[in-house]
């Protein structure tokens, strides 16, 4: 079984390499002789990918098979099954319908580590004004379950129900103000952010913000990145119908864009913002500064990455601009 998930793994990574493959097709090459048998690749199999129509074939040719019977077969025959489904290409998922024309971009934990910030700035402001609040200090997991991705208007009335509209943009206030102080300490481009940008700007690619921010903390930042004049559009949370994971701010930013959503996609670090985004139809590129690749495939990324500087994603900005 050891054997079988160092080739998984394997497999996983070698074909989020292979960039120009539309298909892949995972071929397990066993003794015909041995048909009561399975024969497992080991870790040392020899791998190699051949043209067939419509896509490419992987062979798999085990050097020196590991032989199971009954159960053990059973189980291996399900693992080799979770290897077909798994074992696919992020470059056909990333594949757009036309060529490149916009990125939209989520702004907190997207553009910068910037939500380990906004932890800081709920997790100072709860313990001064709300001393009875549960968990107390606010932990990681519980910022994270709860405010991240969301709008403070949205976290707030879930909190406060039974606060005034002004109580709640008090609090609202409290949390910008000491997310001001802390940013500006703290506050940075993601690695490899505007080396990309740059990248994009030469082919004619445009730039959106797409956030679940309110525009004065929106502003802010973009300020303090120095990255603002960077973006033809700008979607702050006051200017939409709903936050996200409703589709509407990621559909309003196409809107002003002018764009369909075969040509452009969006860049996220949230479940809520992937969500938002896949709803409104843009191929995903999760960012994971704060949640798992499992975590944001699983809400529909197409793709994901640590920061900008991923190999992968420069070859899927190649072909969509090429």
């Amino acid at each position: 079984i050891h054997d079988i998930c160092a080739v998984h793994r394997n497999l996983g990574e070698m074909a989020g390499r292979c960039s120009s493959l539309l298909r892949l097709v995972l071929v397990v090459v066993q003794p015909a002789a041995l048909s009561a048998w399975v024969a497992l690749p080991s870790p040392s199999a020899h791998l190699a990918v051949s043209r067939v129509a419509g896509g490419s074939r992987l062979s798999v040719h085990p050097k020196a098979p590991t032989l199971l019977r009954g159960s053990g077969r059973r189980a291996v025959h399900g693992q080799q099954r979770r290897w077909m489904a798994s074992v696919v290409s992020e470059g056909s998922a990333m594949a757009l319908g036309s060529k490149l024309k916009g990125v939209l971009w989520d702004m907190d934990g997207t553009l910068s580590d910037s939500e380990a910030i906004h932890f800081k700035a709920y997790q100072a402001v709860f313990a001064e004004s709300f001393p009875d609040f549960e968990p107390n200090p606010m932990t990681k997991k519980h910022y994270a379950d709860n405010m991240q991705g969301r709008t403070k208007t949205d976290v707030l009335l879930g909190l406060f129900p039974h606060y005034s509209d002004e109580e709640r943009a008090k609090v609202a206030a409290a949390l910008e103000a000491e997310y001001e102080v802390l940013s500006k300490a703290e506050l940075k481009p993601l690695k490899g952010l505007l080396r990309l940008m740059d990248r994009l700007d030469r082919d004619g690619v445009r730039h959106a913000i797409v956030t679940n921010a309110p525009k004065s903390e929106m502003m802010y930042s973009l300020n303090l990145l120095g990255v603002k004049d960077r973006f033809s559009h700008l979607v702050p949370s006051e200017e939409c119908a709903a936050g996200k994971p409703d589709p509407a701010p990621y559909l309003e930013g196409l809107r002003r864009m002018g764009l369909d959503a075969s040509e452009a996609i969006a860049v996220e670090d949230s479940p809520a913002g992937v969500r938002s985004a896949t709803a409104a139809g843009l191929k995903t590129v999760g960012v994971m500064t704060t949640k798992s690749r499992d975590e944001l495939m699983g809400c529909g990324a197409s793709m994901c990455v640590r920061d900008y500087e991923d190999e992968e994603l420069w070859e899927r900005v190649a072909e969509w601009t090429g």
